[in-house]
């Protein structure tokens, strides 16, 4: 294992400067010395100890799985983390190591966040869902930290991702809806936009063209003033909607029904991931699989590899997803 000491000599700085960077205290670390300890880091593969700066860092078979938004009931509230957290837990411990799960608010102050939560403590980290526009990933690489990504596209080198392939989801999803003979479609998204639904609506209107529309439900705005929005479009209605997961068309179904919207005889519905929540009301949502436990053990598998073995290429890897039929589409006759 590489020491503080040997970052700081192929840096060419002290190893005063080297721990500064690495608690987040680099305010007035000069911006090219900044870059070259971080060169070294990842060349040399440093991960700091958690221990006495004195003792050996040992490898601790420890995963560590960051995910967004961990609030209230989140494995009952968000079916994705459940479902990959089984698949990630079955790997690790066949292969006799730990899991331990971050929220991402801890991350917030990354560059103190690392050191105080990751260093030493977890040799690999798994992060769901993570967005460009955030700095936790890049801060991790940066380091040296071998990171595997779910639910998006690895963006950066060296780090690896597994997903289903979203593009293909969405170009399904809209095949299935003009094969019903749908030819104003709709896609629906909620809140701050993931870069999961940006490649499914690309997909989507890949093959649904110019027809598409793209609705999404407003911050301050609840599913019934959606609904209603929505049933005073008149012609220009949509007659088929994609949600970009299950959930955002699972709570707005009460709301279609209350403004007399019938699914599937008025509206077609298709969610993503299939995840169950659709049979609290009593009904199975038309969706498109995501196989999480699948990429819950993929991940691990990568990261605990790369761990082991450091010279192991990155891998982009895009399952495939297939159409679970339910009862919320039906042919167009209008």
């Amino acid at each position: 294992m590489a020491t503080i000491r040997q970052v700081a000599t192929l840096a060419g700085v002290s190893i005063g400067t080297v721990s500064k960077v690495l608690n987040g205290r680099d305010e007035k670390v000069d911006p090219a010395a900044k870059e070259r300890i971080l060169a070294s880091i990842r060349t040399l593969r440093y991960r700091p100890p958690a221990f006495e700066q004195n003792q050996k860092a040992t490898i601790s078979e420890n995963v560590g799985m960051v995910v967004p938004d961990l609030t209230e009931r989140p494995l009952q509230r968000h079916g994705y983390v459940y479902g990959l957290l089984d698949g990630v837990l079955e790997t690790s411990a066949l292969r006799g190591w730990s899991v331990t799960i971050f929220a991402d608010q801890m991350w917030s102050d990354v560059g103190t966040a690392v050191r105080r939560k990751y260093d030493g403590r977890c040799d690999t980290l798994i992060v769901v869902a993570p967005q460009p526009h955030r700095d936790l990933v890049r801060s991790l690489h940066e380091r040296g930290a071998p990171i595997v990504q779910v639910g998006t596209t690895a963006w950066l080198d060296d780090v690896s991702s597994v997903d289903i392939d979203n593009h293909e989801v969405g170009r399904t999803v809209a095949r299935h809806f003009l094969d019903l003979g749908h030819r104003r479609l709709g896609y629906l998204v909620d809140g701050r936009e993931q870069m999961s639904s940006v490649e499914r609506y690309a997909g989507f209107r890949e093959v649904g063209g110019d027809t598409v529309q793209r609705l999404c439900i407003e911050r301050d705005e609840t599913h019934e003033q959606f609904a209603h929005r929505l049933a005073g479009m008149g012609d220009q209605r949509p007659t088929a909607l994609m949600g970009w997961h299950d959930g955002v068309l699972v709570r707005c179904i009460p709301a279609f029904l209350k403004v007399g919207l019938e699914v599937p005889r008025d509206l077609s519905l298709v969610g993503v991931d299939n995840c169950g929540e659709s049979e609290v009301f009593g009904f199975g949502l038309t969706s498109m699989l995501n196989p999480l436990d699948v990429i819950g053990r993929r991940a691990a598998a990568m990261a605990i590899d790369r761990v082991l073995d450091p010279t192991l290429p990155r891998e982009i890897v895009k399952l495939t997803s297939s159409l679970h039929l339910g009862v919320t589409t039906a042919p167009w006759k209008g």
